[in-house]
């Protein structure tokens, strides 16, 4: 037993009819987070997909209290890390600004995470520096907490050593398709990035920045494929490139035809499949838990 399983009867929302459930959603509101969703949940949950939580959507959390919501009110094991819960490198200024972490900072929260029971399935974004020395550490911090994928923008021409680095450490370079105005912001710059290159090198489908890039995500996961190494799944208000990212089906995603796709997609097993909501920041939980709940009935 992990350190925050409780001992309680599981909720079946597959049990319901999707159909019926979707529409009555809305209701979900005055639900408290135990009452929807339970804290053991079966490998059918949302289709088998491994759904997890992006840690972005807790940063206003300490890491004790993200992992308490992750396994206790979302009933979930799987978190992409982010530099709000732990930096690989140095950032200077913006949202992020400090000095990156010790090797003894990795370890601590790698144990803090096992004793929780809570799977590091990503770390990103990750915008990879121009120096050998550093892409290996954060590489050696990745393997540390058995990270899976590191989401990232890489500078193209620095693809080849990266691509040695991930074979070496067995950890995917999963390229994240960005918003406007930015770099690889179409799905097809993201595919020709990977494509010829080894199993180690593939995408993270950032769902939000397709809608606002005018992409159809759906479309864009299905050209991908086996490739998908992570999905940021999320829903935007609008198609600029500071639209608010908010729960599923609240804004420009075609719900029906995202699930669709990750129900018949073949993709891989050790997917990261990690839910992102940016409103509400200081009480998230009620807009994800809608959130999952709409991805648990769509998927099963």
């Amino acid at each position: 037993m992990n350190l925050y399983q409780k001992i309680q009867p599981p909720i079946q929302i597959s049990t319901l009819k999707r159909r019926s459930f979707l529409y009555g959603l809305g209701s979900l509101a005055f639900l408290t987070p135990r009452s929807i969703l339970s804290a053991a949940r079966s490998d059918e949950s949302f289709g088998g997909l491994p759904m997890g939580i992006h840690g972005a959507s807790l940063e206003r959390f300490s890491n004790e209290e993200i992992l308490r919501i992750v396994v206790e009110d979302f009933g979930l094991s799987e978190l992409e890390l982010t530099p709000s819960q732990i930096r690989f490198r140095d950032y200077d200024n913006g949202r992020y600004a400090g000095p990156a972490a010790s090797m003894d900072d990795v370890k601590a929260l790698r144990k803090l995470m096992d004793s929780a029971g809570v799977r590091a399935t990503a770390y990103g974004l990750l915008p990879f520096p121009d120096s050998a020395d550093e892409n290996r550490k954060m590489f050696e911090f990745a393997s540390e907490l058995d990270v899976r994928n590191l989401t990232c923008i890489p500078q193209l021409d620095s693809l080849d050593g990266l691509e040695l680095l991930a074979d070496e450490f067995n950890i995917r370079l999963a390229i994240h398709n960005n918003g406007p105005g930015d770099v690889l912001t179409d799905i097809s710059e993201v595919i020709s990035a990977y494509e010829g290159r080894g199993d180690n090198v593939g995408a993270c489908l950032d769902i939000g920045h397709a809608l606002r890039n005018s992409q159809d995500p759906a479309l864009a996961l299905k050209q991908i494929g086996k490739k998908t190494f992570g999905i940021h799944l999320k829903d935007v208000s609008g198609r600029g490139a500071d639209s608010d990212v908010i729960g599923l089906g609240d804004g420009l995603l075609d719900t029906e035809s995202m699930f669709e796709a990750l129900r018949t997609v073949e993709l891989p097993d050790d997917i990261a499949l990690s839910l992102e909501y940016l409103i509400n920041t200081d009480n998230p939980q009620p807009g994800m838990l809608k959130s999952l709940a709409l991805a648990e009935a769509e998927l099963s």
